[in-house]
């Protein structure tokens, strides 16, 4: 199992315990990756049903549509982003990849529940550093930024944002 855990760092004996906090998020939600798929399909069968063009190209856009369409659908399994808490330790593990990012949270300067974007369709992303902000998010509308003890700004995408600031409240280092 050791072995194991040198390349896969998600397989652990933790995997049976209960978190302080825990939330999966799954790549197949995201809204900018559905519109983007959808109107792809949606083109491939209008151009199926409407179009005059020879029987094999049709036959090529519905299989298409339905390609894009199944795809889709297994997106929805896809895991992105897993969020848990443990004691003081809030462990991000990636997507794909596997990778771990461990943040301590003792002694955090402040946390608050804010619109993760502007903008209305956002990209799935996993510890981006930009403009001294390191940012995790999948998909919905709101994040929980907390500035660390380093200083360093995290920006973390959730379903579940007043539960997870309620938590992290708890240690915000009080002057």
């Amino acid at each position: 199992m050791r072995a194991l855990r040198k390349f896969f760092p998600y397989l652990s004996d933790a995997m049976a315990t209960k978190h302080d906090y825990s939330e999966k998020q799954y790549l197949g939600y995201n809204r900018f990756g559905i519109i983007r798929r959808s109107v792809i399909a949606l083109f491939c069968l209008a151009v199926y049903f409407l179009s005059e063009v020879d029987d094999q190209m049709k036959e090529t856009f519905l299989l298409l549509a339905i390609v894009i369409l199944v795809l889709s659908i297994a997106s929805l399994l896809i895991q992105h982003l897993e969020t848990r808490l443990d004691e003081s330790t809030l462990t991000l593990i990636g997507p794909m990849t596997f990778k771990k990012v461990e943040l301590d949270l003792e002694g955090i300067k402040y946390v608050e529940v804010k619109p993760y974007s502007k903008f209305l369709l956002n990209r799935p992303m996993f510890n981006l550093h930009k403009n001294n902000t390191q940012r995790f998010f999948t998909y919905g509308n709101w994040c929980v930024e907390f500035e660390t003890k380093d200083g360093q700004v995290v920006r973390l995408g959730t379903q579940r944002p007043n539960g997870l600031k309620e938590i992290l409240s708890k240690f915000v280092k009080s002057d």
